[in-house]
């Protein structure tokens, strides 16, 4: 019964620790975001293309423009 109740106390600890890990890896992660003016930019319009089809903000050279710097080709 021991070791049976010391290796549940193992898993709740790891899995524990695993949770708080991947809670503090997104808030991290989320504030890099949220402070990142260039990052926040890139994404918005990146996003504003792909869901927004039906009305056109941008062309695909204005985006290559605005979130590479140069247009690819």
């Amino acid at each position: 019964m021991g070791k049976r109740l010391e290796r549940g106390l193992y898993i709740i600890i790891f899995s524990t620790m695993s949770f708080f890990l991947g809670v503090f890896y997104t808030f991290y992660e989320i504030d890099q975001r949220i402070w990142n003016e260039e990052l926040v930019k890139a994404r918005d319009i990146e996003t504003r293309y792909i869901n927004y089809q039906q009305k056109r903000c941008y062309k695909k050279s204005d985006l290559d423009l605005i979130i590479l710097g140069e247009i690819q080709k």
